[in-house]
Parts: structure tokens; sequence; C-alpha cells
């Protein structure tokens, strides 16, 4: 194996990480960069005790994310890329679809955010893949995705209208 290390190396790999699109451990922060926690504790929180959407959910918090992410140089096609996935989800609930159906594809977002933000070009911003982990993470039923986060994301995506 230390052969085929040197030969390797000899062409131009140097290390274990893959050369080009992929170049960070997969879940891993960014090498360099904010990966301070951006969400107060106990975040998400959807729903009062009535089971109504918070208000500060789709305001204050949505504009402190959004916030966030511009300053974390998030683009605009990435924001509505997770989004337009979400919403279509949505629309399947609202068509008749069962919340256990659409789980998993609510889910994949995790999945899609671990390869995105691993990409060494045009990779997504740490606080967005921690956005859509813990959010993804915080769904239970058809309440909490309903009225809960897919509210708060498009108030997130409201208050990203500076983003190019």
């Amino acid at each position: 194996m230390p052969d085929m290390k040197n030969a390797m190396e000899r062409v131009g790999f140097k290390g274990s990480g893959p050369e080009g699109g992929r170049g960070r451990e997969p879940g891993g922060p960014p090498p360099s960069g904010r990966t301070e926690n951006p969400f107060p504790p106990g975040y998400p929180q959807y729903l009062t005790s009535d089971g109504h959407t918070r208000v500060e959910l789709v305001t204050a918090e949505a504009e402190k994310v959004a916030a966030r992410f511009e300053s974390d140089k998030l683009k605009r096609n990435q924001l509505r890329s997770f989004y337009d996935h979400a919403k279509r989800q949505l629309q399947r609930l609202k068509y008749g679809a069962p919340f256990a159906e659409i789980h998993p594809e609510i889910a994949r977002l995790k999945a899609f955010a671990a390869d995105r933000s691993a990409r060494t070009d045009s990779a997504l911003p740490w606080s967005f893949r921690q956005f859509i982990d813990r959010n993804v993470d915080a769904l239970k039923d058809e309440a909490s995705f309903s009225k809960g986060f897919m509210p708060h994301f498009e108030a997130v995506v409201a208050y990203c209208a500076r983003i190019a």
C-alpha cells in the first residue's frame, strides 16, 4: 500500500481527501469561516401551546437567520433549490398525500445539504446546513411541517431578498 501512496503523490494526489469537487469531510465543519452555532437554544420551536404558528418564527427569528445566510454568502439559487423541494412536498400534502409518504422526501433535504456543504466548488455555508438539519429533525407530524417549518422557511426566503 505504501507504493500506491507514493505513486499517487508523484502524480499530484496528496493526502486522503479527493481533489476537485469534494474536499471536506462529510458532516464536518468547513475548514475556515464561521462555525459557531447561529441558532438560539431550543431552535426551532414552531408552534404555540394552542397549536398556532409562533409569530416570532416568521418575523424576528426568520430575519435573523436570513441575515446570517447573507453574511455567510449563501447564494440565492442554493436557497431556492432547497425551498422549492420543500414547497413541492407541501403541495403533495395539500393534494392528499399522507405525511408519512412525504416525510422521507423532506428528510432527503439533510442528505442534499450534506452533499452540497462538502463541495469545494460553491459549497453551502455551514449555517445553512445547520438550518436544514435542525429543521428537518424537528419535523414530527403534518402540523410541524405545514404550520411550522414551511411558514418559517418561506419567511427566511423572503428576508433573503437581497441575496444575489
